[in-house]
């Protein structure tokens, strides 16, 4: 555990702002990604900036490469568990009284409840906090469900000076809610580093061969956290559909999660096990997103997935459901193609359309190159507007200089 640093107080111009970012769970994953992302470009950008959240493995290496201070919150559980929470938030209390912490950013449900708390308890003066899509989603969550949310979402608002929605249609959600005003909310979209996908490269033929694929087929992939949100089970059901019509069709699946083994024993239920392939966690996402005939996303509910723009920055034509964010990152017809979310039945006639018309999917591909260099190719844009928030915010507590 990294060590801790005197308690909050004024930065000077030569004192850095101490930044923590507090997230659930490090396993690899788009929230993770965005979090870390953040991180490195507050570093650069002369923050202190320190990473606390349920370690993983797979993100560790990433992590002690970046040089950035980790505290492990190894209580933190994703459901609820009274015994770990309250273990969780008091080793996040002391952390957080005993850092010096200018600015603490949650990131996701659990860490932002708990994390909110704990730094508003520890007098810290900025508290922002970035949910990672909405809760609120009628296409899983249940009524009483979503509004047993809202009555904790509340209180923990209260604690925050900024909730960062990924889009807008997130913000309508706590909106609707009744959360918090109107004014506590801003919506910052999250960029990824084009330069990484779009430099890539790959041999198709030895990539696919690789991954279990024959060279000449149909590659549809699905590249996600193996989670409910996901929309893995809608996505056999339309592949199902799409293989019926086009036999070398192959659905590519990419990703870990707590779904595998179910996701499992439905594609063998379904008997197309010779035909849908799972690769568990890939380093090699650019390598692979470069070999798909089209990228998939059935997501009941997403805020901004980047899989979606990766694969518009490799020229891959992109299938998703219309679902919170997914339309302001695909036009539909224009820069992709999007289906009601659980409408197999559309998704799977999504996915033949670009197979029959190859002039679709050029223009559609041109395009969503072109809309990716517009409004998320970036991962600086984001950092910068996050920058110019953290100082609004810290100028309105009194603080000034420090970057």
């Amino acid at each position: 555990m990294a060590e801790g640093s005197p308690r909050s107080k004024k930065p000077d111009r030569k004192t850095p702002v101490r930044v923590l970012h507090v997230i659930t769970r490090l396993t690899p994953g788009g929230a993770v990604e965005v979090a870390l992302n953040l991180c490195s470009g507050l570093k650069d950008r002369g923050f202190q900036v320190e990473l606390a959240g349920a370690p993983d493995p797979r993100t560790a290496k990433t992590v002690r490469k970046m040089g950035i201070p980790f505290h492990p919150i190894p209580e933190f559980r994703r459901e609820v568990s009274p015994l770990y929470d309250l273990w969780a938030f008091l080793r996040l209390f002391r952390l957080i009284k005993d850092g010096g912490y200018q600015i603490v950013h949650t990131h996701t449900s659990k860490a932002g409840i708990l994390g909110r708390l704990a730094a508003r308890l520890a007098h810290v003066p900025v508290i922002v906090h970035t949910p990672h899509g909405s809760i609120f989603r009628p296409t899983f969550f249940g009524l009483p469900k979503r509004w047993f949310f809202a009555l904790i979402e509340r209180p923990a608002a209260l604690w925050a000076d900024k909730i960062i929605a990924m889009c807008q249609s997130e913000a309508n959600d706590y909106l609707n809610y009744r959360i918090a005003p109107k004014e506590k909310y801003i919506v910052i979209h999250s960029g990824i580093n084009p330069d990484r996908f779009r430099q890539v490269q790959v041999n198709v033929a030895k990539k696919r061969q690789e991954l279990g694929l024959p060279e000449d087929s149909f590659v549809i992939g699905i590249i996600a956290r193996l989670s409910p949100q996901k929309g893995h089970f809608e996505a056999l059901e339309a592949f199902q559909k799409v293989h019926k019509e086009i036999p070398d069709a192959f659905l590519l699946i990419v990703g870990e999660g707590e779904l595998k083994e179910a996701i499992q024993q439905r594609v063998t239920s379904m008997g197309i096990e010779d035909r849908v392939v799972m690769t568990g966690y890939r380093k090699d996402i650019p390598e692979i997103t470069r070999i798909l005939d089209i990228s998939f996303n059935p997501s009941l509910w997403d805020a901004s997935p980047r899989s979606i723009l990766e694969a518009m920055v490799c020229g891959v034509p992109v299938v998703a459901t219309a679902v919170d964010g997914i339309p302001e990152m695909v036009a539909d017809g224009e820069t992709g193609l999007l289906a009601p979310v659980r409408d197999t039945e559309a998704m799977a006639h999504c996915i033949l359309r670009l197979r029959r018309d190859e002039k679709l999917r050029k223009r559609l591909t041109v395009k969503a190159g072109k809309r990716v260099q517009e409004l998320f190719d970036s991962p600086s844009q984001t950092v910068e507007q996050m920058v110019q928030l953290y100082l609004k915010l810290l100028s309105e507590k009194g603080f000034s200089g420090g970057v």
